[in-house]
């Protein structure tokens, strides 16, 4: 088989593969009461820190209508909290809470309990392959990203 026909075998996975673990993500969030957007969300927090509504939405590639609206989801569930934002008054920034940090702690370990038995069937050097090639993907196709500002839904 030729290195193009092995590269679309592989870009054929993706979406199955995708679906799959959504799928997997949602039944590990069943029992939490968070979603996967809310999920989503606690992540961006968790690795960036307090930002603004519209700095979530940017970085997650959404409509901002949408992170406000998992915001107030978090809000209600005292996962995260609103702080005065120096830079924009009318903008506040938002953290995970004590009590989101802990919620998103219990979330990622059971997600690294099943990455931990996948995890077993490859090498290091295999995993490093295949991160290699995801990322030269995504920098070739890189003009076709959508405007973090507006997002646009597939056609």
């Amino acid at each position: 088989m030729n290195k193009t026909r092995e590269l679309y075998e592989i870009i054929r996975l993706i979406r199955p593969a995708h679906r799959r673990l959504a799928r997997a993500v949602e039944a590990n969030l069943r029992e939490t009461g968070v979603s996967v957007g809310m999920r989503a969300v606690m992540e961006v927090l968790e690795e960036a820190g307090p930002l603004t509504v519209p700095d979530i939405a940017r970085n997650l590639f959404l409509a901002r209508q949408q992170i406000q609206l998992l915001i107030n989801d978090l809000e209600q569930m005292a996962l995260v909290e609103r702080q005065p934002n120096p830079a924009h008054k009318r903008s506040p920034l938002f953290t995970l809470t004590s009590s989101g940090q802990d919620s998103f702690g219990e979330i990622r370990a059971r997600e690294n309990d099943d990455m931990d038995a996948v995890c077993d069937l490859f090498t290091s050097e295999e995993l490093q392959s295949t991160q290699r090639v995801l990322c030269a993907m995504l920098d070739h196709f890189a003009e076709f990203e959508d405007d973090p500002d507006r997002p646009r839904k597939l056609e």
